[in-house]
């Protein structure tokens, strides 16, 4: 039991000179966050985007950067060009086996969410 009370004593005073000692220094390694100069609707925008663009993941990567020869990357592909390509999946004009059921459901909101979500991806 002596040795019992000991090492509570030790431990205890451990704990307070732990506690007393300065804390570790952190370096702060996050990245800036790109979209911090975003406006409110700007960002609701890239959120219904993102929310929309899971399902692009699949095919074209995570953040549009596609892991896969078969499928381009369209991460930073411009706004106007993912808008023309998407709505001509949807309406027919451009029939693909893979795109043209997904850009069916997609209506105009969601296509210009996703473009934007896309335009903001950075491409390493």
């Amino acid at each position: 039991m002596n040795q019992c009370i000991r090492l509570l004593i030790f431990v205890s005073i451990g704990v307070f000179a732990a506690g007393c000692s300065e804390p570790a220094k952190v370096t702060d390694t996050a990245k800036p966050d790109p979209w911090a100069a975003l406006s409110d609707s700007e960002r609701e925008l890239l959120r219904h985007g993102e929310a929309r663009a899971r399902s692009c993941a699949a095919c074209h990567g995570p953040q549009g950067i596609s892991r896969n020869r078969m499928y381009p990357s369209i991460a930073g592909m411009s706004a106007e060009d993912m808008t023309t390509a998407l709505k001509a999946y949807r309406s027919g004009d451009i029939v693909n086996p893979l795109m043209s059921p997904q850009a069916r459901g997609l209506s105009d909101d969601d296509i210009a969410a996703l473009a934007f979500y896309f335009t903001q991806q950075q491409v390493d």
